[in-house]
């Protein structure tokens, strides 16, 4: 028996990331209002618009030039667009889906390569940019605090293959795990966890929920609690020293103070998107709680649906919310994408001409 058959009070255990009501939507007692179906579609939709032309557009400005796609400021932002955009085209169309067909899978070899595809790219992009997130406050720390030393993390592309080489091997577990079974009570293939622990004897599932409650336990410390600890405290020493640092006055000092400005204001982009990130995914770990370590409470009215589904909506609305910070925080992503733009567009290169602009 595999946790497909779990029915009841307890979850089809599916995505970490992903994992919804309690059984697959054919079953009966599977029932999501039309109300909330047709209010999360169109909250997704939004997001998916949103994140990617969003996402889009930053990752276009940000290698528009090979001279850029090299500062580690533009790797940063690089990085977090490429794996949003991979949450994008992942998480988000599968959410939706999960609202009308639950688990509900395609069957053979092309159902098994999408399954375990899907289900190991979900984590992977977020592994990514929790990894950027935490590297690149490393980066900012060895450049305010050792300004004149070896730049040892301001090397863009052994950077960029770290963050994404660990990023995939730390989750291989899940293509591993995940397999496509076939369920005769419900007549439908199910794209699922298997986990090789699971004794058919114990009608109960105790030892795989025991597993479970551990193994969601180290992922909530390795891909939240731990990077993001390490990133606050990273940049509250920064934000310490800078902005106790005494400005120069004198006018051989005043390029330095110009940099020192322009670097408060990286760190306070950076801070500001890793603040959001902390934000946006809490909610979602919420959710696993009950999930997972709760189960005593689960299903008894403490987490109403709709809280559920909006909680994992928020996390993925991060993909979203991402490319506006760097709209709003950062001039000059304003001018390279007010740039891009106006080369695209020709009204909006000749509204922002002055008057006398050869191309007006």
């Amino acid at each position: 028996m595999n946790p497909s058959n779990i029915k009841d009070d307890t979850i089809n255990i599916f995505d970490f990331f992903l994992a919804t009501n309690s059984t697959d939507a054919s079953s009966p007692q599977f029932y999501v209002p039309e109300s909330i179906k047709i209010g999360m579609t169109t909250a997704y939709a939004v997001i998916f618009i949103s994140a990617l032309l969003g996402n889009t557009l930053g990752l276009f400005v940000v290698l528009k030039k090979s001279s850029q796609s090299t500062r580690v400021t533009n790797l940063f932002i690089a990085n977090m667009a490429v794996a949003d955009l991979l949450l994008t085209f992942t998480a988000m169309p599968f959410e939706v889906s999960l609202l009308y067909r639950g688990t509900a899978w395609i069957g053979g070899i092309l159902g098994i390569i999408t399954c375990k595809a899907l289900c190991y790219l979900i984590p992977v992009s977020i592994a990514a940019t929790v990894f950027t997130m935490m590297l690149i406050s490393f980066d900012r720390f060895y450049a305010v605090f050792y300004p004149l030393r070896e730049k040892i993390f301001r090397k863009p592309k052994i950077l960029s293959a770290t963050i994404w080489i660990l990023s995939f091997v730390l989750m291989l577990p899940y293509p591993m795990l995940f397999q496509v079974r076939f369920d005769p009570v419900l007549n439908v293939d199910q794209c699922i966890q298997v986990w090789p622990w699971e004794d058919p004897n114990d009608t109960t599932f105790a030892e795989t929920f025991r597993v479970l409650k551990i193994f969601h336990i180290v992922v909530f410390v390795l891909l939240y609690a731990l990077p993001l600890s390490v990133t606050i405290v990273t940049y509250f020493l920064i934000c310490r020293k800078m902005w106790l640092r005494i400005i120069p006055g004198n006018a051989t000092e005043r390029n330095l103070a110009a940099a020192e400005k322009s670097k408060r204001k990286v760190v306070r982009l950076l801070v500001i998107i890793v603040v959001v990130f902390a934000l946006c995914w809490f909610p979602s770990y919420v959710n696993h709680y009950y999930y997972f370590l709760r189960r005593d409470l689960y299903g008894k009215g403490v987490l109403p649906l709709e809280v559920e589904f909006f909680n994992f909506w928020l996390a993925h609305a991060n993909s979203a919310i991402n490319p506006c910070i760097y709209i709003l925080m950062s001039d000059k992503f304003r001018r390279e994408l007010a740039s891009t733009l106006a080369g695209w567009c020709p009204c909006l290169r000749r509204s922002n001409c002055p008057p006398n602009c050869p191309n007006a």
